[in-house]
């Protein structure tokens, strides 16, 4: 089960449509974004090459015997971007696909994304050059805790170094094993090895939230975008999410549970596109019942209340309000940027959109929501579990109880100042309101704020130097590097 369900998150990139070789790798497009953002500072270029260079990659092979007996090397990495910040932070992949390359793209994203959540890390990324569905579950977690150990003994893992997450073709179990490697190997010298990764189970040491933190993230930054009248009117679409029709790509982990949010919020699911096939309906799909039918079937097809199906991934292009890339870099591109057909491109992968497609979409008045701000979601929460890693306290524990009690005392008080008789014994949601906030409660509105916050941080940049949400976003990150180490300085 759990090697279907990674392997089911690791999406067949033949599946959908891949970028023109001219297009250059993932990490020429990253650059091209930070050049073109760069451009609209002050600083200086010299400083500018020195923000965006990696401080750190490393690749090592780890060893393997197999269940059949044969032995074999697997290629391993870990990028920390940058240290300015201890310790960096960003997910751990399996994927076939993975190179160094790849891995400094992506710790850049992090760096980047790190800076605009104003959130303590350097940014990092690392990952395992192998496809988990060819791996038995044996085989995979003897392959992270080597990982993990390889790490340690090249000081690259650890609560105040480099805090290793959840990504593509990992999860909960994946973090847990890395966990248990650490803390074998380092905890009795390390009092916070609990804290070396996130993402973990909760009974390792997880939160609540955790799962669910990405896509919620997507869902409250698109919110709070389209409810900002303003700026719906200066690009010339209709406010609020309520009512907009949506088309996703990738109903892992991340694109299932932003469908649930937004269709919770009014919204209306037409579409999905998975590794096998997409799925259509005008009239709406239940991400809850699809997400139930995936769980099952391993993917889309089959799907009872979709009234079209397709064997490739055209369900994307159809016309719709929202489309949401949730699957991995590079999948609007060049190639079939003249094919779709929304009004918004909300970006819940890492570096989906390449800079060739945005210019032709752009042209078309398509909005992009960058992914550096909507999909940050995940090491938001990251970054509360490590917290509650530091404090070895579960959030609320000292607070819930005590706070439930000012509640019943409050109430009481306006009984008897104004002499009505209020009975909550039996209503639920009054005692739901009386409640003192959970854990999960406490995850989700620390989220909530901070991607409000975010979003209205990036608006006002878009607005002073009159740039795109994606322009706005590098802008800010670049500007805070840049205050950060006029403050601090580069050298030892």
């Amino acid at each position: 089960m759990h090697i279907q369900r990674i392997a089911r998150e690791i999406i067949n990139r033949s599946s959908f449509s891949t970028a023109a070789i001219n297009e250059g790798t993932f990490l020429d497009q990253v650059m091209a974004y930070f050049n073109k953002a760069a451009g609209h500072t002050k600083i200086s270029q010299d400083k500018l090459d020195f923000y965006k260079s990696t401080d750190i990659v490393i690749k090592f092979n780890l060893p393997l015997v197999r269940d059949n007996g044969t032995y074999i090397c697997v290629p391993a990495y870990r990028a920390q971007h940058k240290t300015y910040r201890l310790p960096t932070k960003g997910g751990t992949r399996l994927s076939p696909h993975i190179n160094i390359e790849e891995v400094e793209a992506l710790s850049f994203l992090m760096t980047l994304k790190n800076s605009i959540l104003d959130l303590p890390y350097g940014g990092a990324k690392g990952g395992i050059g192998i496809n988990p569905r060819k791996f038995s579950k044996r085989e995979i977690e003897t392959l992270m805790r080597r990982y993990t150990l390889e790490l340690a003994k090249k000081n690259f893992i650890g609560a105040a170094i480099d805090v290793p997450g959840p990504d593509l073709g990992t999860g909960e179990q994946e973090m847990s094993w890395m966990k248990d490697a650490y803390t074998k190997f380092k905890g009795h010298q390390d009092i916070n090895s609990v804290g070396c990764v996130t993402g973990k189970a909760i009974t390792q040491g997880g939160i609540s939230g955790r799962q669910e933190s990405t896509g919620m993230g997507i869902f409250f930054a698109t919110r709070e975008i389209l409810n900002d009248l303003k700026y719906c009117q200066s690009v010339g679409i209709e406010p609020s999410l309520k009512g907009k029709s949506i088309i996703i790509q990738g109903y892992g982990n991340v694109g299932s549970f932003c469908a649930k949010y937004m269709y919770d919020y009014g919204a209306k699911i037409i579409g999905v596109a998975e590794h096998d096939g997409s799925i259509y309906n005008q009239d709406g799909i239940n991400p809850y019942e699809l997400a139930a039918h995936k769980t099952k079937t391993g993917g889309v097809k089959g799907f009872v209340n979709a009234s079209k199906y397709w064997e490739d991934e055209a369900a994307i292009y159809q016309q719709c309000d929202i489309f949401i890339p949730a699957a991995f870099e590079k999948t609007v591109n060049a190639n079939n940027a003249d094919k779709f057909n929304c009004k918004i491109i909300a970006e819940g992968a890492n570096g989906p959109t390449t800079m060739a497609a945005e210019d032709k979409l752009l042209s078309k008045g398509v909005i992009f929501l960058p992914d550096i701000l909507l999909n940050a979601g995940g090491v938001t929460v990251s970054y509360l579990e490590w917290l509650k890693n530091l404090k070895h306290i579960n959030p609320g524990r000292m607070t819930r109880r005590w706070e439930e009690q000012a509640k019943h005392r409050i109430l009481e008080v306006i009984k008897m100042s104004t002499g009505l008789n209020i009975n909550v014994k039996d209503s639920k949601l009054a005692k739901k309101m009386l409640e003192g906030p959970s854990e999960t409660d406490l995850v989700h509105t620390a989220l909530e704020q901070s991607m409000i916050e975010a979003v209205k941080n990036i608006m006002l940049t878009s607005q002073e130097y009159k740039v795109n949400l994606r322009l706005a976003a590098y802008i800010s990150a670049i500007n805070k590097l840049n205050e950060h180490f006029e403050m601090a300085g580069v050298e030892a």
